[in-house]
């Protein structure tokens, strides 16, 4: 029997090959696995791909990452993040901790949350469900802070007005705060515990690409093949052309990458795929993120993990700092940053980096520009997908058609969805539980 075939060797994937009880191969188009979760060493400083910070709440893959894939190898850390506006900063989350803000707008956010939540104003939001990301913004947090956070800066993250998302993918992603949590963090007393990621577990050694080198070990049953990637699907022959040009036949067929991209190399196959199910992946949107990895002179002068940044004066969204997290991530006396830009291709390596600079210093990051040692930028493709209008029927068009041509797809992108590393995990081990019968 032809094995099942896995397409991408992230999360997803080897979490599929770990599962599986039936053989399996894993083809994965780079030189190793892990997918967005590798990690770089740039003159002895270690990036990830932005901050990969594991959450875990499923027990049985608590148990296998703490016991097998990275035993005795967690730190526990609590999260310190913050808001950087109006030349403050204050602890996130912004929407229970605005003590420090200039009087006017802590008054401003409070009284726009208790008309949204209790007053006339909000009354007709309140008796619907909202039809977009802004509309949900408004029921649950009010004019005040849409104005001051929320729009500002899911405006630059995912690069439309929140008018036109869907709030489907919100779920644990954004907290709803209560009103005793918003006025006691307008009083000082509020909590930065809210959200959930207030803590989370990182790898003693090697990054966060260690948890993909821990799976990988102990994979059995099956065969990896990287450094090729797949180049035509033919559903109907169950074969799968590949960049070496050989041609691998599958029992079963497991997708991890972009599910646009799956799209396209079924089309390229002798069985092709219909044209309104070519069209609807045209309609897929996401994200390209250019994320700068940058080294200064001397500790960090914040003591932040990673700090939001709303106001248009700065081009980034988000500065992350791997050594203020984790200082073995970084040299003695040595503060490092990742700088992200959210954008569709408009934006060039280059100025990416001068960017980065500059909001590092108006920031207060870093104490000056002289004090950076590098800054290097790298780009994720697909790195949030839009939920607008065209999303959800486009989607299910799409698997609607996989489901009929025998593809099962898993993860981040192969789901085309907003989610978590560990969601990633969950994803690959449904898959696996479903091929093994």
């Amino acid at each position: 029997m032809d094995p099942i075939v896995i397409l991408g060797a992230g999360l997803a994937g080897l979490s599929a090959a770990h599962f599986l009880q039936r053989p399996w191969r894993l083809i994965e188009k780079s030189e190793r696995v892990g997918g967005l979760i590798k990690t770089e060493v740039i003159e002895g400083c270690a990036f990830d791909p932005t901050g990969h910070w594991l959450h875990l709440r499923d027990p049985e893959i608590k148990e296998l990452v703490n016991t097998r894939w990275l035993p005795e190898q967690l730190v526990t850390i609590q999260r310190k993040a913050a808001i950087y506006s109006r030349g403050v900063f204050t602890r996130f989350p912004y929407q229970v901790n605005t003590h420090g803000l200039p009087a006017e707008v802590v008054a401003e956010n409070l009284i726009g949350y208790v008309e949204a939540v209790y007053g006339e104003k909000g009354r007709e939001l309140r008796e619907r469900e909202p039809r977009d990301f802004a509309e949900f913004i408004l029921r649950y947090m009010g004019e005040g802070f849409a104005k001051n956070f929320m729009f500002p800066y899911n405006k630059k993250l995912w690069t439309v007005d929140p008018s036109e998302l869907s709030a489907a993918w919100v779920g644990r992603f954004v907290p709803r705060p209560t009103l005793k949590e918003v006025v006691d963090g307008a009083l000082g007393v509020g909590s930065d515990a809210l959200g959930y990621n207030a803590s989370f577990v990182y790898p003693r050694e090697g990054g966060i690409e260690s948890l993909a080198r821990g799976m990988l070990a102990h994979l059995k049953g099956g065969e990896l093949s990287v450094n090729t990637e797949p180049t035509a699907i033919d559903w109907k022959a169950r074969q799968v052309t590949l960049s070496d040009g050989r041609t691998l036949g599958y029992s079963e067929l497991l997708s991890t990458i972009s599910l646009p991209g799956l799209v396209r190399l079924v089309a390229k196959g002798a069985s092709g795929v219909p044209d309104e199910v070519l069209a609807a992946a045209g309609r897929l949107r996401a994200t390209t993120v250019t994320y700068v990895c940058v080294a200064a002179r001397g500790k960090n002068p914040q003591p932040w993990h990673w700090i939001y940044l709303p106001e248009p004066e700065f081009k980034t969204y988000r500065i992350g700092s791997p050594s203020a997290v984790y200082a073995p991530l970084a040299p003695p006396d040595t503060s490092t940053f990742y700088v992200e830009y959210s954008h569709h291709g408009e934006l060039s390596m280059a100025q990416a980096e001068s960017y980065a600079v500059e909001d590092l210093v108006r920031s207060r990051m870093v104490n000056a520009a002289d004090d950076i040692l590098f800054a290097r930028a790298r780009e994720i493709p697909h790195a949030y997908v839009l939920y607008d209008t065209a999303y959800g029927p486009a989607k299910t068009e799409i698997l609607r058609f996989l489901e009929h041509a025998g593809i099962l797809t898993a993860g981040r992108y192969g789901q085309w969805e907003y989610s978590s590393m560990e969601d990633a995990i969950l994803g690959g081990r449904a898959c696996a539980r479903r091929l093994n019968g």
